[in-house]
């Protein structure tokens, strides 16, 4: 296994994510082209964005279990497969209802590989440098939500939204052929492949691990999910335009991603990178909390943009810190199980409170307090994961 290999190999799995991330945004931008088509109504065409992430609820965690039992580049195929032919589908539909289908299949799709390529670059990344790994692979998500938001209004201008949608499912069949040609699972990872497909290849030390490692992940992505949720609404209740809400929380997500990246960079070279992780989510949530008194909204947002993504990849990284290799694909089916039922339910708890508090800076708050449990979990899987000896030392 030489250096260069590893890393061709990430860039074929984050341009594969970066597809899904590139699909997953393709309905907000054609917004108005797709709704006039299908006579959509703000409703519907809600749940056709949502839609997208509501299978991650089921499929993440039999995802991890079909790559365990069939193999990571097989089933990862597969989830491109979907999501391109979802893509097509929708590209094509005549109705709501048939367009709501095309839309599940494709994030079907996008949770198996969602759940894989974690794995896989887990595989072949070790120590520091899968800090560094998967702060790129993290990356590739907003990445393609930013591309998609730039090129799919211009391409639906050009050729109307189903081609524009078209060309959102032809980069996945790309990102496809990136992994079939690219990718093949290390000697260590193949040689571990178990015989079943159960629950039972986890050890009873890997599910408390499991308990605690996952929540961080759910809680950081949470709350930023939180954020750009509800953040256009706040400013505009503050009394912002509508053009520069949109804009203050489109800046605020291009800061995540140099964020992000930065951190997998500072991650691999710091002496103590936890501490940083603990520093970075304490910040933010400061940010967050002085966003919600509505002054200065732009420098806290430059503020806790340029701070939120950097422990990112640690979070994400922890599974793979405790997971044996022939455990992660049923480890990570669990981790982005928790994930994705965290990340479902709380958008509705925060609209609650929303309604609750008279306002939407309740949500700012919950944002906050979700971003701060990183810490004291985190603390908690750092424990748990020290041998005994050192324990008691």
């Amino acid at each position: 296994m030489t250096n260069l290999e590893r890393w061709r190999i990430l860039a074929a799995l984050t341009f594969a994510r970066s597809s899904m991330g590139f699909q997953f945004q393709s309905i907000a931008p054609l917004a108005p082209f797709v709704s006039g088509d299908l006579g959509l109504d703000n409703t519907q065409l809600g749940w056709l964005i949502g839609i997208y992430l509501l299978p991650g609820v089921v499929i993440a965690l039999p995802g991890g279990l079909l790559g365990a039992r069939y193999g990571d580049k097989r089933v990862t195929l597969i989830g491109l497969a979907l999501m391109t032919a979802g893509g097509i589908w929708l590209a094509r539909a005549a109705s709501i209802a048939e367009a709501d289908v095309a839309r599940l299949v494709s994030g079907t799709g996008a949770v198996i590989l969602n759940v894989l390529l974690t794995k896989m670059v887990a595989d072949w990344f070790e120590g520091k440098e899968r800090l560094l790994a998967m702060s790129v692979l993290i990356n590739a998500w907003p990445i393609g939500i930013a591309l998609a938001l730039f090129a799919l209004p211009l391409i639906g201008e050009a050729i109307g939204w189903r081609g524009a949608l078209a060309a959102a499912a032809l980069l996945t069949a790309a990102g496809f052929a990136a992994v079939l040609l690219v990718y093949r699972a290390p000697a260590a990872a193949a040689q571990a492949a178990p015989s079943g497909i159960g629950l039972g290849v986890l050890d009873a030390r890997e599910w408390r691990l499991l308990a605690i490692a996952s929540i961080p992940w759910l809680a950081f992505n949470a709350a930023y999910q939180l954020l750009v949720s509800f953040l256009p609404s706040f400013l505009l209740e503050t009394g912002a335009t509508l053009a520069s809400s949109g804009a203050m929380t489109a800046l605020n997500t291009a800061l995540l991603i140099v964020s992000v990246q930065a951190g997998g960079v500072l991650l691999k070279r710091s002496a103590r990178p936890d501490l940083l992780c603990h520093a970075a989510i304490i910040g933010w949530c400061v940010s967050l909390l002085l966003l919600s008194t509505a002054s200065l909204p732009l420098l806290w947002l430059v503020v806790g943009g340029l701070i939120a993504g950097i422990p990112a990849s640690a979070y994400v990284n922890l599974p793979a810190e405790f997971l044996r290799p022939e455990s992660r694909g049923p480890g990570m089916g669990v981790f982005f199980t928790v994930y994705y039922v965290g990340c479902a339910l709380l958008p509705g708890v925060a609209g609650f409170l929303s309604d609750l508090a008279g306002s939407t800076r309740a949500t700012l708050w919950l944002a906050a307090l979700l971003a701060f449990v990183c810490v004291p979990t985190l603390i908690a899987s750092r424990r748990m994961l020290r041998p005994p000896q050192a324990a008691h030392a």
